[in-house]
């Protein structure tokens, strides 16, 4: 059975005591959990084998703390530093100051001489350089683990190895409830070798002003454009839901930067204050002014219209600053 799983039995020894290790951690810290080693600081004598989130959420741990072994697969056609062609079956590290082709051990139950059986994202635990026959040196990963590069963006928040860059202009920006703030996804490179990966999303206002400067990409007033595009449209306050049918224009001509003069008063408006969320408005409606926005409001609603929006909005302002 060792043999047929390539498991070796001292590892598993070891594996066992880490895990009676664990449960009397658990015990004695995560007293509120429910699970077995919690409460009882035990483990079971079989336990199934991890679901396919369980199996995620351990692989995710596992990168959490290997971040800076993270390695990609050798691109087709990639050269090495004495010009010949690098094998597919090759990564790299994310690292600059690794810069031999690294390759997965022989032994690992995901290696394969065939390139496109392999990962493409890996992290591995440590190195080991060994010394052919003829001279060579070839490195090889230990305790290698594949990874999603859609996890990076996260487990790697705040490391040296990610880099944000400028949003971008799909998906577009939306209105996020539970932060109160406008999203919007951004450039993201991973590592040394400047890695894309899947975007991230963040706060646009944060982004912006961390920005040295202004590109076509994204303006200073963009979150002020995005958050009065998502008012008007009733993603920002619930009570607003049904001002989008007495539009006389699409709220999305806002952020199509073209000179429309209702626009600008608006998002200046908003851009004057500062005000690029819902907490901000309402406290602006009960510090300063309970009026605010509705002069604007007028020239963006049907003529037959006015008189229910005038309603609609009153009573909106009331219900919040309450």
């Amino acid at each position: 059975l060792q043999e047929s799983n390539r498991l070796n039995y001292v590892v598993m020894q070891r594996i066992q005591k880490m895990r009676v290790h664990l449960a009397r951690l658990a015990h004695q810290r995560l007293g509120n959990a429910t699970g077995i080693a919690a409460r009882t600081g035990k483990i079971l004598p079989s336990m199934a084998p991890p679901t396919t989130l369980q199996e995620s959420l351990l692989k995710q741990a596992i990168t959490s703390g290997l971040l800076d072994n993270v390695a990609r697969r050798s691109p087709q056609g990639r050269l090495g530093s004495n010009g010949t062609n690098v094998p597919r079956t090759a990564f790299f590290s994310c690292r600059a100051t690794i810069t031999e082709p690294l390759f997965i051990d022989k032994k690992s139950v995901i290696a394969s001489r065939d390139p496109r059986q392999l990962p493409e994202w890996i992290c591995y635990d440590s190195i080991i350089r060994k010394t052919t026959k003829n001279g060579e040196t070839i490195s090889t990963m230990t305790n290698v683990t594949p990874i999603d590069p859609n996890w990076l963006g996260a487990l790697a928040d705040g490391s040296n190895l990610l880099t944000k860059g400028e949003p971008m202009n799909f998906p577009t920006p939306k209105y996020d409830t539970d932060k109160d703030a406008i999203i919007c996804s951004v450039v993201t490179k991973y590592g040394d070798q400047g890695w894309l990966l899947p975007p991230v999303q963040v706060v646009m206002s944060e982004v912006i002003q961390k920005g040295t400067k202004q590109t076509s990409i994204a303006l200073g007033d963009d979150p002020y454009r995005w958050f009065a595009r998502h008012l008007l449209e009733g993603k920002v306050l619930e009570e607003l839901k049904g001002l989008k049918a007495m539009l006389n224009d699409d709220a999305s001509i806002i952020t199509r930067r073209k000179p429309v003069s209702k626009v600008a008063i608006l998002v200046s408006s908003l851009a004057e204050k500062g005000i690029d969320s819902a907490s901000k408005l309402i406290k602006h409606w009960a510090d300063e002014d309970s009026k605010f926005l509705f002069k604007c409001l007028k020239s963006w609603v049907k003529k037959d219209d006015v008189s229910a929006v005038k309603r609609l909005w009153i009573s909106t302002v009331k219900k919040r600053i309450e």
